[in-house]
């Protein structure tokens, strides 16, 4: 069951404030998020799970939606999967957070089986447990669509800086078990809302790793991600000379310019002008409906 939506950015709000839920549409986000974990304050738990709900059960929104819930390992987590069945609501994919192993992936897709059987899950990688078993967590269902990094909770689990030094074992290790498994690896948020550099800086350092999108917390940060995941325009015509080199009928390893390009150098360039092509059209299209439009 593939997700065909990009997700070079998808955009928290919390669920508790619906005047912000269609603000991914606005500022030019891939997917919606609305969040029903760390966003909300236990207290407010039931009324932010209702207006999520409620949002999503009416089918119709200008961008794809997607919904955090809480560990299944909590109340709180069961509830929300609970709120999800009964409300009818049907958003694009179900984010479950502190995934410590194929089991609780497997467990969430029992639950929803019966109801929302179309519906993508998206796994939170963001404990030493879970980047132990990221390999077993990428490879738990074909539903699950994408790893996402969480940095924050790891680097307050381990009690480390959240910094990209401390940060870059378990990147890398994510982002090597969803190559291996055909996923796309999404990365943690940019905690400092007022350093857009930094969020680009960041964001081309994983993109380097083979992270492919980024979480993001602020509707500013979004362009800054989007920007850093283009590569130049030197390394596109770069690899545009290499595939027209491969198509004329020069293989094995070949000199072009100052470099030697061999078959993994053109596999490379395919991909990375199959990458530009995508983030054209993406640019090109400001408003896609999510694949719910329409949903009653």
């Amino acid at each position: 069951m593939p997700w065909s939506i990009a997700c070079r950015s998808l955009l928290v709000t919390p669920a508790l404030e619906p005047s912000r839920f269609d603000k991914a549409a606005e500022v030019g986000a891939d997917v919606g998020l609305l969040d029903l974990e760390d966003g909300v304050p236990r207290a407010f738990k039931s009324e932010a799970r209702r207006l999520a709900t409620e949002h999503l059960a009416r089918g119709r929104w200008a961008r794809p939606m997607a919904l955090r819930i809480n560990s299944l390992r909590t109340e709180e987590g069961l509830r929300d999967v609970l709120a999800l069945l009964d409300s009818g609501a049907r958003p694009d994919a179900v984010l479950l957070p502190k995934v410590e192993s194929p089991v609780e992936l497997q467990q969430l897709e029992a639950l929803l089986e019966p109801r929302l059987p179309d519906v993508a899950l998206l796994a939170i990688i963001e404990t030493p447990r879970g980047v132990s078993a990221v390999d077993a967590i990428a490879t738990a269902t074909p539903r699950l669509q994408a790893l996402v990094f969480g940095a924050a909770d790891l680097s307050a689990q381990l009690g480390i800086p959240l910094t990209w030094e401390p940060m870059l074992y378990a990147r890398s290790r994510i982002a090597m078990a969803a190559g291996a498994a055909g996923l796309p690896a999404i990365d943690s948020p940019c905690f400092d809302l007022d350093d857009l550099a930094g969020v680009e800086e960041e964001t081309r350092r994983a993109r380097a790793l083979g992270f492919v999108g980024k979480i993001v917390i602020h509707p500013q940060q979004v362009a800054a991600v989007h920007r850093a995941l283009r590569p130049c325009s030197r390394t596109v015509d770069h690899a545009r000379r290499v595939v027209a080199q491969a198509e004329e009928g020069m293989g094995g390893i070949r000199r072009l310019g100052g470099a030697m390009v061999g078959p993994p150098l053109v596999t490379a360039a395919r991909r990375l002008l199959a990458n530009e092509h995508l983030m054209e059209e993406l640019e090109s299209s400001p408003r896609r409906p999510s694949s719910r439009t329409g949903d009653t």
